[in-house]
C-alpha cells in the first residue's frame, strides 16, 4: 500500500510517498479501512513551524 511518510519534524516538502506493507490485525485488534483523508491548512502550518520553538 502507498503511504505518506513524515520521518521527523520539518517542512511539508519532506513528505515522502512510499510503498509499505499492508497492516495486519493481531490478536485482540481490529483493522479499520480508511477511505479518504485530508490535509488541512493547520497541518501545513504545524509542519512549517515544527522544530522552531
Amino acid at each position: 500500500m502507498k503511504a505518506a511518510l513524515l520521518r521527523g519534524p520539518g517542512r511539508p516538502e519532506q513528505c515522502e510517498i512510499a510503498e509499505i506493507p499492508g497492516p495486519v490485525a493481531g490478536p485482540g485488534e481490529v483493522l479499520v479501512r480508511i477511505e479518504a483523508i485530508s490535509v488541512e491548512g493547520g497541518d501545513l502550518v504545524a509542519r512549517r513551524t515544527a522544530g522552531s520553538f
